[in-house]
């Protein structure tokens, strides 16, 4: 096994800027050396890019569909050949790739649970939403709730039962965003819930157990904003490292975890810059090494 890493450098559609610097910026300070020397064989990274050709003049959805296309093909790739894969993006927005490349791997009937960590639903949609952000509705659009154009250009086959969503972490919901999520069956965690006890870890064990794949999406204003001061969406009362990377520990031990995605790193801003980037590799380096166990335990018993 080989933990294949595609990065996908994107603030939408618009290549690194802003949060599009982080996944460079990861691999710049190291990330796959630190994976190695964790005990991760790593493979050689891949881009996922949008080429020019391909834009259109109209919705940014659209483009950004299909930027997630080419991830898509780089997920599926992976995938093909059994190896786990780990998501460098630069938004939330990237989503919608990586669940379309999942279903390009293994299947559009094949059932796939999404684990969603972050301090906000990002279950938005355009009726629903005060800002009109994109990234604040990645979720709705893989639950099929919205952006049908969006879905079509990454290539998304079928939308996701929203039974098979688990969204945690959760610091702020917009009003008519929790409307809408209290209207589905998707399984909504606070992060005082997630710290106080086993309700993840129920969750998770309830989700694998209804699953053939788990993907697992981490955005970094999951963290309290000490240690992401960079980050473009912060949240008082956050995470810290070691409950942020016991939550990833649990959901990748069930051994049915096909991809990873980490989002939202800014590393500009200088030393805050500096700050978010060192807490992410801290992060994966304490909590992806279980993942690579689980793994190779699937794999032997297999």
């Amino acid at each position: 096994m080989a933990l294949q890493i595609v990065a996908v450098p994107y603030r939408y559609d618009e290549p690194r800027d802003g949060l599009g610097r982080g996944p460079d910026a990861l691999l710049r300070a190291g990330l796959a050396r630190r994976l190695k020397a964790a005990g991760i064989a790593v493979g050689e990274p891949v881009e996922s890019y949008l080429p020019d050709e391909e834009r259109v003049a109209g919705p940014v959805a659209v483009n950004i569909g299909r930027l997630g296309s080419h991830t898509a093909e780089k997920v599926a790739a992976a995938r093909a050949g059994g190896d786990p894969v780990l998501v460098l993006a630069g938004d939330d927005t990237s989503a919608v790739g990586v669940i379309s490349g999942l279903q390009r791997a293994h299947g559009v009937a094949a059932p796939i649970g999404l684990i969603w960590l972050d301090a906000h639903g990002d279950f938005n949609t355009p009726e629903t939403t005060y800002s009109g952000i994109l990234a604040g509705m990645p979720v709705a659009i893989l639950a099929g709730l919205a952006g049908p154009l969006w879905r079509d250009a990454a290539g998304l086959q079928a939308p996701l039962s929203t039974d098979r969503i688990l969204i945690a972490g959760v610091r702020e919901l917009d009003k008519q965003e929790e409307s809408l999520l209290r209207s589905t069956d998707v399984r909504v965690l606070t992060a005082d819930q997630v710290r106080a006890g086993d309700d993840f870890a129920r969750a998770v064990d309830r989700l694998a157990s209804q699953t053939e794949l788990l993907a697992l999406h981490i955005d970094l204003d999951l963290l309290d904003p000490s240690l992401v001061p960079s980050a473009s969406t912060p949240s008082r009362h956050g995470l810290t490292i070691a409950q942020a990377a016991g939550l990833i520990r649990t959901v990748v031990a069930t051994g049915k975890t096909a991809v990873v995605t980490i989002a939202g790193l800014n590393p500009g801003a200088g030393e805050r810059g500096n700050r978010s980037v060192a807490t992410t590799l801290s992060l994966l380096e304490t909590s992806l090494p279980a993942w690579s166990a689980a793994k190779e335990e699937a794999d032997a018993g297999a």
